[in-house]
């Protein structure tokens, strides 16, 4: 990736559109500064203080106090867009919808076409927040604000733990159906927590669901490798539990009371795995 940045006034004295600026900083084609514009690799922050936000359009007005940055990356560029999502249930305040394996939930600072959150953002035609992550390896449901306020809420609501999240995950070994227990074991120097109960079993593999207390980097995927049933199909962690269909993890229930409606709700994700 290689990233431009620079204060319009060292470049012009006086005002100019994004793509004049794009073109003077960078000498790359018009051709693919629209590309890098609508996909979400230009930012913008107006005067000295304020916020950096994306810009899409190469005919925004600058003046010489704004700076712009560009991180240009033609193998993000390359990503297929998000065109498809299966919303589960929305209301003006938040959306329940379905992240599919493979798809990253935002972008990053060389482009979000490629999110689930764009997306959203582009069907509602309006700005979507992001409040809690899935790895893009993993399947299942997950929760967008529809405004700041919303945001805010659901997050307190996240960090206060009192949104249930349960996952379903397909693990190497064969384990005691019905057995449940508890994992506590520190990642990255902090406490993490990892509640399991086998559901199913073969001689190979076995079916747990799944409970976190605690929010870790891959947190799941980390702790039952620890216990040596790594997760099936995980590109990272573990050994021999190599899998053609991919991540055997998915995020298959989020409850919580709707804090505008008083009111429990529940949404699960309506695919299966299988041992």
């Amino acid at each position: 990736m290689k990233t431009y940045k620079v204060k319009i006034e060292k470049i012009f004295k006086v005002n100019a559109t994004m793509g004049e600026a794009l073109e003077k900083l960078t000498g790359l084609k018009k051709e693919i500064l629209v590309e890098a514009c609508d996909k979400g690799a230009v930012w913008l922050q107006k005067g000295s203080k304020g916020k950096i936000l994306r810009e899409r359009s190469l005919s925004t007005v600058l003046t010489p106090q704004d700076t712009i940055s560009l991180y240009y990356d033609p193998k993000v560029l390359r990503l297929p867009s998000v065109t498809k999502g299966e919303c589960l249930y929305e209301n003006k305040n938040y959306g329940i919808w379905i992240k599919e394996a493979g798809i990253v939930p935002q972008g990053t600072q060389a482009g979000d076409h490629a999110s689930l959150l764009r997306y959203i953002e582009i069907k509602k035609k309006h700005e979507v927040f992001l409040v809690h992550r899935l790895d893009r390896e993993t399947a299942g449901v997950m929760i967008f604000a529809y405004n700041t306020k919303a945001a805010g809420l659901i997050s307190d609501l996240f960090q206060k733990n009192l949104i249930h999240k349960e996952y379903e995950a397909v693990v190497l070994g064969s384990m005691k159906p019905g057995l449940k227990e508890t994992i506590q074991a520190s990642l990255d120097d902090k406490t993490a927590i990892t509640h399991y109960e086998v559901l199913e079993s073969n001689v190979e593999r076995s079916l747990l669901k799944v409970h976190i207390e605690t929010g870790r980097l891959h947190q799941i995927r980390r702790h039952l490798d620890s216990i040596h049933h790594p997760v099936m199909g995980d590109p990272k962690y573990g050994r021999g539990n190599k899998n053609k269909d991919g991540l055997q993890l998915i995020a298959k229930l989020l409850s919580f009371e709707d804090p505008w409606e008083n009111k429990a709700k529940t949404w699960t994700y309506p695919g299966k795995l299988n041992l």
